[in-house]
This record gives structure tokens, C-alpha cells and sequence, in this order.
């Protein structure tokens, strides 16, 4: 999408965790102004030590800032920030922008979209695909809707995140891409480990029949990311499994209320269900590979 650009120089940054503190830190290398907010004091304390500003309500942020942007991990905290006291809401205007990257359902989307209307101010959904490599480095795709004026205002600070930037349209359109994209996210991993323990228990090294999958048709940019992750054992979450199951659980809801099959989706779930239920749901998704291995137990 391309078209007029307003210039930001102030802007304000819910959500400081994994993914959130990478992006905001590039809006601060670009030569923003910062607000940063976020319950872990911590999580604030380290925005500010690289020059940003720490505010102590998503008010107080956004009364501060011109772009108001969030990364939070689930529904209720969305509306916690936008419509709860203290809220975006409360302090939002005409000529103001709030662009939120959370993965949340269409319909807390929508209800966050009626909140802002009612404010003048405007909405930009953008739900990202990538992890906090792609989150540091810029490298993410940016899934869009919402207005398409609003959207053209803020793509030149979006641009800070990845050039991969895609328009789908007025209302929660991203949202439902997201969901759909994630859904294969969450599934592909049990396929590979799959593979990977026939190819193993026939005699196979588990490097070479990982190096295999990904020098061949069935390679894909998740298998190839998650290369020495499978190989190594080593499950240092980029996306921990907790975060993916909720995703999936988003989908599910979906599916079930319009009547959509989604066998493969909810069979995987419940592998995740056992990383979780083992104490493990903290752990990078990717662990859900090793199912066929568990027997009884998350190995």
C-alpha cells in the first residue's frame, strides 16, 4: 500500500514483553519519541535505559503520544487497556491513531473498533507473522485493516517493523488472516515430528533427516527457521506453546460457531494440551515435535 504518509514523532507503546520491547527499541533507534507502558515495572525500566519515556496508565501514554501502538497476548488485556479504567479510551482523540499487533479474536477487534469510533480517533489492526528474531532484526510481515486512510497515515512507522506489509481491507479482516495463518503454524510442527521419527527410527541421523525435509519440496520457512532448534533439542521459546494453543483456541471458537471443520487444528490442540498439562506449555511450540517420543511423558 502506498500513498500520503503523516509524519509521527511521538509515540506511545503498550506491551513491553518478548515481541514489544524489540519493536519499540527500533521506533527509538529511528528517532521517535517513546512512552512505554507495561505492569512489569522491569519491562518499562529497560525502554527507558535505552531513551524512552515510562508512563504508568495506557491514559497517561496515550495523552502523550500521537500513534498509540500494542502487543499484548489476549483478549482480555486488549480491553483492559483500551476500554478499562485507565484505558486508551479515555484519553484518545480526533487526529490520533491506535494501531494494535496483538493476536486477538475478530470480535474483542470489533469491539475495540467501537470503542475508538466513538472517541474520533482512528484503528489499525495489524497482527504480525514472525517471532522476536524477526521483531529485532525488521524483518516481520505485517498483516493490516482498518480504515485505509488511517492504514497510509502510519505505514511509514510500520515500515520500522518489516517490509512485508499486506491490506486487507476496512474491518477485521487481518485478524481473521492471522488466526488462518497461525492455525498452520500450530499444526506443523506434529507433522514434522512425525516425519522425523520415521526417518530417525529406519536408522537416519536426526540432522541429516531434518537437512533432508529442508533441501526438499516439503521444506518450508518455518522448518528451515526451526532447523538447529530441531536438531539441538533445545526449546528456548521464540513462541512458547501457551501462546500458540491460545491461537488455535481462537480459531477452534470460530470454526465451531459457523459450522467449519477443523479436524487437523483441533487434534493438534491436543498435543499442546499435553505440553501443558506436563508443565511444559512455556517452551518453544516447536516442542510439540517430539509427540511421537512421549509415551507417557513430555520427553
Amino acid at each position: 500500500m502506498t500513498g500520503r504518509q503523516k509524519e509521527w514523532k511521538r509515540c506511545g507503546w503498550i506491551g513491553l514483553g518478548a515481541m514489544g520491547n524489540p519493536l519499540s527499541r527500533r521506533l527509538l533507534t529511528a528517532g521517535y519519541e517513546l512512552q512505554g507502558c507495561d505492569p512489569n515495572p522491569d519491562a518499562v525500566r529497560r525502554i527507558v535505559d535505552a531513551g524512552g519515556h515510562g508512563a504508568r496508565t495506557p491514559a497517561e501514554l496515550t495523552a502523550k503520544a500521537e500513534i498509540i501502538l500494542s502487543m499484548v497476548p489476549n483478549d482480555a488485556v486488549l480491553a483492559e487497556i483500551v476500554s478499562g479504567r485507565d484505558g486508551i479510551a479515555g484519553s484518545i482523540g480526533p487526529g490520533q491513531v491506535y494501531v494494535d499487533l496483538s493476536t486477538v479474536s475478530p470480535g474483542a477487534s470489533a469491539a475495540v473498533a467501537e470503542a475508538i469510533a466513538k472517541t474520533g480517533a482512528s484503528y489499525v489492526r495489524c497482527p504480525v507473522s514472525g517471532s522476536t528474531g524477526n521483531a529485532e532484526n525488521g524483518t516481520l510481515t505485517l498483516l493490516m485493516s482498518g480504515p485505509d486512510d488511517a492504514v497510509k497515515d502510519v505505514e511509514d512507522v510500520l515500515a520500522r517493523f518489516g517490509e512485508n506489509r499486506l491490506y486487507f481491507g476496512p474491518g477485521e479482516e487481518a485478524r481473521i488472516v492471522k488466526l488462518m495463518i497461525n492455525m498452520m503454524v500450530g499444526v506443523m510442527p506434529a507433522l514434522i515430528g512425525e516425519a522425523l521419527e520415521f526417518g530417525v527410527r529406519q536408522g537416519l541421523p536426526r540432522d541429516v533427516a531434518v537437512d533432508a525435509i529442508n533441501n526438499s519440496v516439503a521444506a518450508t520457512p518455518l522448518s528451515q527457521y526451526k532447523s538447529e532448534m530441531l536438531k539441538s533439542g533445545d526449546w528456548t521459546p521464540m513462541a512458547n506453546s501457551n501462546l500458540v494453543s491460545k491461537d488455535m483456541d481462537l480459531a477452534m471458537a470460530i470454526g465451531k460457531d459457523q459450522h467449519i471443520p477443523l479436524p487437523f487444528t483441533a487434534m493438534v490442540r491436543q498435543y499442546y494440551a499435553m505440553l501443558q498439562a506436563g508443565g511444559n506449555g512455556g517452551d518453544d511450540f516447536f516442542r510439540v515435535s517430539t509427540w511421537p517420543n512421549w509415551g507417557g511423558k513430555n520427553d
